[in-house]
């Protein structure tokens, strides 16, 4: 037998023949002991919540009555503290992220008989899950984990079953939130603004009935690509970017596109307070809905999907291949790159005329698509030049492109890798919400919300006993 010190605890490991065992006892006995502080800590928080609601300490006398309390007798709806009298305790568990708590919970008597229902600051009523365990599950789902896997590593740690409907009761609370936040007015207003939309799989109810093997009757659904429109505000000249609003919308048009720039609109998100540029592909419906909303506010095409379209317009010659082929599209792609790495809109319709006139003969269906709605890739030169006159520099890869809100949807893509489809909007919204946030606070910890994070003050100031 080892005896080890740590701190005020004091462990007795028996010793093993490998270092191994030894560390792996080591630690198991630690967890423990810290399982049984945490209980006591926590069953001495409930206490106090009760003392102070009585206002006396256990075998104290009466006094005269008091000022009613959140308590109430459930028999004679009595609130009076004086009223009431300790009843013993009765266990309960409570997974929490330090494994499966059993705690003492103390009871109250009315003087009537009836029994008291306490609302407990420490914990709510019928809550089995702690709210760092909650933190810690919403996070793992918000970084890709599936819910069985999520399951698979809580019930080693708690040493029990943690059912599937607990998680993603847990993970739907998520999407309560995505309302109040797409509502809650911006403090600051990012003078740029990239919009896109990602597809993704939705099951949608057909409004059939099926009976499956075991005789019960479901409902069948069906899986739909819906795209989730994003708005993503930058500032240019210090490089910060955060996802500004969000919608789910039934396709890219009009009205899909109209929902996400009113909810910018409502966020504040306005010319008066500072927007001065969106940037955002071809995309349908889009351009009308921009008119409707932020009619006074230019509309940069994005450089990088006219790239893309004149590379996929681009012709090879037959007498090329493999390599070959492949190194022809990237020279000509370069010499169209060149034209958006001008100085100036002057110095840029100029490549653009003599790539033209260069390859017109060679690939015209390429130089078409480069022509066409050219005037509109340019008006990233206006906002430069606008923002030098305010004495800000604003560099032109910030301003050109959505590719960095394409980088955004990266996370999202091998999230959804891992769960394939999803079931319902709320379990969508609730992931996106996840992400979004997640990936703010990864770049600024404070815009993480508390309530969201592995919060170690919050699971801890719950321990305290109230003063």
């Amino acid at each position: 037998m080892v005896i080890v010190p740590v701190g005020t605890l004091v462990l007795q490991v028996e010793r093993k023949e490998t270092r191994e065992e030894f560390v792996e006892d080591l630690i198991g006995e630690i967890g423990e002991q810290v399982q049984r502080v945490v209980a006591r800590c926590l069953e001495e928080a409930l206490e106090a919540e009760v003392t102070e609601l009585l206002g006396r300490r256990p075998y104290e006398r009466r006094r005269p009555p008091g000022r009613e309390g959140a308590a109430q007798c459930t028999r004679c709806g009595a609130r009076d503290g004086q009223q009431f009298r300790r009843d013993g305790h009765y266990r309960r568990h409570l997974d929490t992220g330090w494994g499966r708590l059993e705690i003492s919970m103390p009871q109250l008597e009315c003087v009537c008989g009836g029994s008291v229902r306490v609302p407990f600051q420490s914990l709510r009523p019928r809550q089995r899950v702690w709210d760092d365990l909650e933190g810690e599950i919403r996070e793992r789902y918000g970084w890709g984990m599936s819910l069985r896997w999520i399951k698979t590593c809580l019930d080693a740690r708690l040493k029990s079953s943690v059912g599937l409907r607990t998680l993603n009761r847990r993970v739907r609370h998520m999407a309560d939130l995505v309302e109040p936040w797409q509502q809650r007015p911006v403090d600051e207003v990012p003078p740029v603004v990239r919009v896109d939309g990602i597809w993704l799989t939705l099951m949608q109810d057909t409004g059939e009935v099926q009976v499956d093997r075991l005789g019960r009757r479901r409902r069948v659904k069906t899986g739909k690509k819906v795209p989730v429109l994003v708005a993503q505000g930058t500032w240019p000249a210090s490089g910060r970017q955060e996802v500004s609003a969000w919608v789910l919308g039934s396709g890219e048009d009009e009205t899909s596109w109209e929902a996400l720039f009113t909810q910018m609109w409502k966020r504040g998100i306005t010319s008066e307070r500072g927007l001065r540029l969106l940037v955002a592909d071809g995309a349908a419906g889009l351009e009308a809905a921009r008119r409707t909303v932020y009619w006074d506010v230019p509309l940069q095409r994005c450089v990088f999907h006219k790239l893309r379209n004149i590379w996929r317009d681009i012709v090879v010659p037959d007498a090329l291949e493999g390599q070959a082929a492949r190194a022809y599209k990237r020279t000509f792609i370069r010499d169209a790159a060149r034209i958006w790495r001008a100085h100036d809109s002057q110095e840029a319709r100029r490549r653009q005329r003599l790539f033209c006139n260069e390859w017109a003969d060679a690939q015209p269906t390429a130089v078409a698509t480069t022509r066409r709605d050219f005037e509109a890739t340019l008006v990233f030169y206006r906002a430069q030049t606008e923002a030098a006159l305010r004495g800000e520099t604003w560099p032109a890869r910030r301003l050109r492109t959505t590719a960095p809100l394409e980088r955004e949807f990266r996370a999202v893509r091998r999230r959804v890798v891992s769960a394939t489809l999803f079931h319902s909007p709320s379990g969508l919204a609730a992931t996106f919400h996840q992400l979004f946030v997640r990936r703010a606070a990864h770049r600024d910890p404070q815009a993480l919300p508390r309530s969201w994070c592995l919060d170690l003050e919050r699971s801890l100031a719950a321990l305290n006993p109230i003063s």
